[in-house]
């Protein structure tokens, strides 16, 4: 039985090709999740506060994806490889239950608290991956892997900012007084992942 040996910067690059492949994608997923959140179905105040503050964190997000995209250039070339994509199945699988969430609930008060936890899972989901490169780019010899790093770590605080203005959204009273006002029972409440 033979088995096949990855190297350190085998494994950095697989995970820069996911980042870029995430990345690419997210710009717009971003553009239909703000477009999504912008649809004034709904007459409502406090659905509109809620859902006017998550299109404002996910607008200056898909502003942000471009020089994201810009930064792992670099780091692919710092190693010496070619930008290229390779599939990131936990962010395809979050816009496949994006969109078939979108088609079977008909509550549009719900909407804008789906589409923030989406927005804050793709962010869980980014800061990850960020870690896992810059911890596998500190692992190489040389001075590849802190250009990887110094590449990398501003888009990965983007990432963390991004996320703490989401979590401060998720726990504020714009939500707090959706989810009071919205006929939703525990076990759908539950399913909300709010946690």
């Amino acid at each position: 039985m033979s088995t096949t040996r990855t190297t350190p910067q085998e494994a950095l690059t697989t995970e820069l090709e996911r980042l870029y492949y995430v990345e690419r994608e997210l710009c717009g997923e971003l553009e239909t999740l703000a477009g999504d959140v912008s649809v004034d179905t709904v007459d409502s105040g406090r659905a509109t506060e809620c859902r006017d503050r998550l299109w404002e964190a996910v607008d200056d997000h898909c502003y942000e994806t471009q020089h994201h995209c810009e930064r792992i250039e670099r780091a692919f070339d710092a190693l010496g490889e070619e930008p290229d994509t390779r599939p990131a199945p936990a962010f395809d699988g979050l816009i496949a239950d994006k969109e078939a969430y979108n088609n079977l609930v008909l509550n549009d008060e719900l909407r804008p608290l789906y589409y923030l936890e989406t927005a804050l899972k793709l962010e869980a989901l980014e800061c990850t991956a960020y870690e896992t490169a810059m911890a596998l780019a500190s692992a190489l010899e040389g001075e590849e892997g802190d250009a990887v790093v110094n590449a990398l770590r501003p888009n990965y605080d983007d990432e963390r900012a991004m996320r703490a203005d989401l979590e401060s959204l998720s726990n504020s009273d714009a939500v707090e007084t959706l989810l009071a006002a919205s006929p939703v029972d525990d076990a759908d409440r539950e399913s909300l992942d709010r946690r």
